[in-house]
């Protein structure tokens, strides 16, 4: 039991995650015309979650947000990679079985895919951001 339930939070995690970006990203379409300059300008979001990695995986150098000691660095550091690790496990998992069990079609594959793509986390940093000032 102890295995689904470690399974099942990163995925939710994930899930959460997606659905916010992609609600992000809805509310942030069709600007009429104007240039991804003017559309996506530079953050100064803190980067929470790594522009270069996969949706969902976090930076390694956000623990400089907290007051750590080096142990609790190291701990933290750690903890970090390991939910990284989950998380790219997580997304495999999913799409493994979105093809093999479920049986998506190319286009639908396709599709859940491009909920892993890198470029999503600095949206998600931004909306992190917004909600931070409030």
């Amino acid at each position: 039991m102890k295995r689904l339930t470690a399974g099942l939070i990163p995925m939710t995690v994930l899930m959460t995650l997606f659905a916010a970006g992609t609600f992000y990203a809805q509310e942030h379409e069709g600007h009429g015309g104007a240039s991804a300059k003017e559309v996506h300008p530079k953050s100064d979001a803190p980067e929470i979650f790594c522009g270069h990695m996969k949706t969902g995986q976090l930076c390694p150098g956000n623990a400089q947000m907290f007051k750590l000691s080096a142990a609790q660095k190291e701990q933290y550091t750690q903890a970090l990679s390991s939910y990284n690790k989950a998380v790219g496990e997580a997304q495999k998992q999913f799409l493994e079985s979105a093809k093999t069990k479920v049986g998506l079609s190319e286009a639908e594959l396709a599709l859940a895919e491009s909920w892993f793509a890198e470029g999503l986390n600095p949206e998600i940093n931004k909306i992190l951001a917004t909600k931070a000032k409030k």
